[in-house]
């Protein structure tokens, strides 16, 4: 045991020599006098001048306490870019013996950093430094001629560095214990000449009980000022963040719990000030040797919405490529667009734009974004979508499927000029009160309502510019649509937009009991857009698709459409007026409503011979097997040429001009009648039923069905006249034949009295 008390009076021995040496330092050793070596030091090895104005304090026992005051820091002759008041830490000295590092606390009081970046992009933190370290190489080659070669220094390190990365012993870190880290009032002062950004951030910051492997609570607060160079049009934020932060040096891994972010920003360039949003987060890890970044449990609150996430990020510091979901809580567009100062438009629904919910799915990398699903809620309309985004260059492919949307309560409601709603008031009345029969063409044409110059219209429709900026693909199929008024039952889209052309191959529409395809192409590649159209139409109820569009109900029946469109312009007027292009149209089983063909020949007939009809005994709608006619536009104006409309009881053609940008129709139909089959009020024969009597229909759009059409009674009457002189012919021709049959019959009975005289005679003389 002697060994043991020999031990024991050399530790003792060695304590008091300790203790001695802490004494005379303590006592005989001011650290002040180091300041200078401690410059000298600082400006030789890294650029670094040191302004020490300030003593230096320090203690020993029980713990290691070091305090500094009023100190600056510059890298070279540049101003300088780091000030504190005062910094004071105290180590416990004991427990360095057991690789434990025990500090009370760490402050820095009043740090003022100014970092600055030149027009050339060059940072004033950085540009001495590297500098500094090439003098440092020169020198240290420059005295010692023995030493390696950079290469070889450079295997050195990298063996050393490997060496020590394999020794457990030299990479286990100490264990720390800090009882309270706290930043007050530093003052960051951040300027880019390049971009020209000032940006000015007050911080505050306190962590307590900082250990390895655990978590300590963490809080910060924060002022940020950003504006231009000249302090113009700044931009102001307040941040506070209280979090429980955990640091695993061993996995080189921190985790971040219980997250509780705040932000007021202001400025008089934000859409709305002040801007105010909190973030709350479960739980966000970063694992940096893996480079995997993980956030559980996000929910921000803004403008009255309440978003909720989840993030999981992989080699983020290499080539970041992420998963995400983002659910997006009931909330009112319209209330968020005002809290933004963002005027809508004037919509026809007043209640539209009131309910949304939006659920995402995200996954990208720095070259692609994939958003696969999107489900969308909005005003009760159920909206799922998904799209492919390439980011360089920009190309997309987005498909949109839903259900249930009608677009005209987001479209401006429909307004009529109050002096067109005057004069059309006005001709409907005058109309009711003249009669019918008594109407002719020139006073129809005076009291006929004011053309709708569509022309008018400026309103561009065409995005010009954003599409010339757009390149992908586009698939839309939609059930239950309403546009225009018009019910659309399923809407299927494929089109693709490149180059400043958009192809559509094809639409396909399932409408009023049939369907439309349509095969189109927009180009905007020159000055004025232009498009072109292959519709195909089949089995569409024409009806309720012209009242539903155009409050247009004139004409019945299941209606059948082929041929090819052109157009130019940007404007509704300028598209209808440039409308060019040939359609056959085929119509069955309809009627022309509101209009009956029968009973306006009729009382052109009952006009001629003075008479009067009983228009009760008449239906109000002319109906029919078929209606064919080709339809040849010229800028808007639609002619028909070969018009044939075949029914049991009347026969029609007809031609004439139909004019879009005017909304008018100037026609002629002529009727020929084959009896009273549809209508028994009409008394015909035979030969009124070889004539074609003519109808003439002129007038808006907009006007009364029953008062568009009439008989042309001036061609009534030359039909009648020519009739009556074609009957007098035949009389005449019919006395002549009687008169030369008299006298036929005359002449062989003289002739047959002659020849028996003869025979008489004859008989006599033998």
């Amino acid at each position: 045991m002697v060994w043991v008390k020999r031990l024991a009076i050399l530790v003792g021995v060695l304590l008091v020599l300790m203790v001695a040496l802490v004494a005379y330092v303590m006592i005989f050793v001011n650290p002040n006098d180091f300041k200078k070596e401690i410059q000298k030091v600082a400006l030789e090895k890294a650029d670094v001048r040191l302004r020490m104005d300030g003593d230096i304090h320090w203690s020993f026992f029980p713990h290691f306490g070091l305090s500094l005051s009023h100190i600056g820091v510059a890298l070279g002759k540049d101003p300088e870019i780091l000030q504190f008041d005062r910094a004071e830490f105290g180590l416990a000295v004991l427990p360095l013996l057991k690789r434990n590092i025990d500090v009370d606390t760490v402050e820095l009081v009043n740090l003022k950093a100014n970092l600055s970046v030149d027009k050339q992009g060059h940072a004033n933190w950085q540009r001495n430094v590297v500098e500094a370290k090439v003098k440092g190489q020169n020198k240290a080659q420059s005295t010692n001629s023995n030493a390696p070669q950079s290469g070889q220094a450079s295997s050195s390190n990298q063996a050393d560095y490997a060496t020590s990365a394999s020794d457990p012993f030299k990479r286990a870190l100490p264990n720390l214990h800090l009882d309270k880290l706290i930043i007050k009032n530093a003052d960051i002062t951040y300027t880019n000449a390049v971009n020209k950004q000032k940006v000015n951030a007050v911080m505050n910051v306190e962590l307590s009980d900082v250990q390895w492997n655990k978590a300590w609570p963490l809080a910060m607060n924060l002022m940020i000022k950003q504006s231009d160079l000249q302090g113009k049009h700044p931009i102001n934020a307040e941040v506070k963040l209280d979090a429980d932060l955990t640091v695993f040096p061993e996995r080189e891994a921190f985790s971040l719990n219980n997250v509780d972010l705040s932000t007021t920003t202001s400025g008089d360039r934000l859409p709305t000030s002040p801007f105010k949003a909190s973030l709350q987060a479960s739980q966000v890890d970063m694992d940096v040797p893996q480079e995997t970044l993980s956030a559980q449990g996000l929910e921000l609150k803004t403008l009255g919405m309440t978003a909720t996430a989840s993030v999981q990020a992989f080699q983020v510091l290499s080539d970041p490529e992420f998963n995400g979901k983002l659910a997006i809580a009931p909330f009112n567009p319209r209330e968020v667009m005002k809290k933004l100062n963002i005027t809508l438009p004037n919509m026809a629904d007043s209640s539209a734009l009131t309910k949304a919910q939006v659920a995402i799915t995200l996954h990208g990398d720095k070259d692609t974004l994939l958003v696969q699903p999107m489900s969308l809620l909005l005003d009760g309309s159920k909206i799922n979508a998904s799209a492919g985004v390439d980011l360089s260059p920009l190309r997309w492919d987005i498909n949109i499927a839903g259900e249930g949307l009608d677009l005209d309560r987001y479209l401006p409601p429909e307004t009529v000029p109050s002096e067109q709603a005057a004069a059309k008031n006005s001709t409907q009345s005058s109309m009711a009160a003249n009669n019918e029969v008594a109407n002719s063409s020139t006073t129809s044409t005076k009291n006929q309502a004011p053309q709708t110059d569509v022309a008018a219209s400026s309103k561009e429709l065409i995005p010009v510019a954003l599409i010339r900026s757009l390149e992908g693909h586009l698939g839309v199929s939609l059930k239950h649509v309403i546009f225009k008024k018009m019910q659309l039952d399923k809407v299927a889209l494929d089109a693709t937009v490149g180059n400043g052309v958009v192809r559509v191959s094809p639409a396909l529409i399932h409408l009023y009991q049939g369907q439309a395809e349509v095969k189109a192409t927009l180009d905007v590649r020159g000055n004025t857009p232009k498009m072109t159209l292959v519709p195909k139409v089949s089995g569409v109820q024409i009806q309720p698709l012209f009242h539903d569009y155009m409050k247009m109900d004139k004409l019945r029946g299941a209606t059948f459409v082929e041929g090819e469109l052109s157009a130019q312009g940007n404007r509704l007027g300028d598209l209808m007026s440039s409308l060019q292009g040939d359609l056959l149209v085929h119509i069955k089983k309809g009627a022309l409503v509101g209009m009956n063909l029968t009973r306006t020949v009729c009382k052109g007939i009952a006009a001629v011979r003075k008479e009067s009809i009983n228009y009760k005994d008449f239906g109000d709608d002319t109906p029919f097997e078929n209606m064919t006619f080709p339809a040849h536009i010229v800028n808007g104006q639609i002619s028909t040429p070969g018009l044939v409309l075949t029914s049991a009881g009347i026969q029609v053609t007809g031609d004439g001009i139909i004019s879009l940008p005017k909304q008018s129709l100037d026609y002629q139909a002529n009727v020929a009648l084959s009896g009273s089959h549809l209508d028994h009020a009409c008394r015909v024969n035979d030969k009124i039923t070889k004539l074609a009597f003519p109808i003439v229909c002129k007038g808006q759009f907009s006007d009364d069905p029953a008062s568009l059409c009439r008989p042309d009674l001036k061609k009534f009457g030359a039909l009648f006249a020519d009739l009556a002189k074609q009957e007098l012919k035949d009389k005449v021709a019919a006395e002549k034949e009687k008169l030369k049959d008299k006298l036929k019959a005359k002449r062989q009975e003289e002739e047959e009295k002659l020849r028996d005289k003869l025979k008489d005679k004859l008989k006599s003389l033998f």
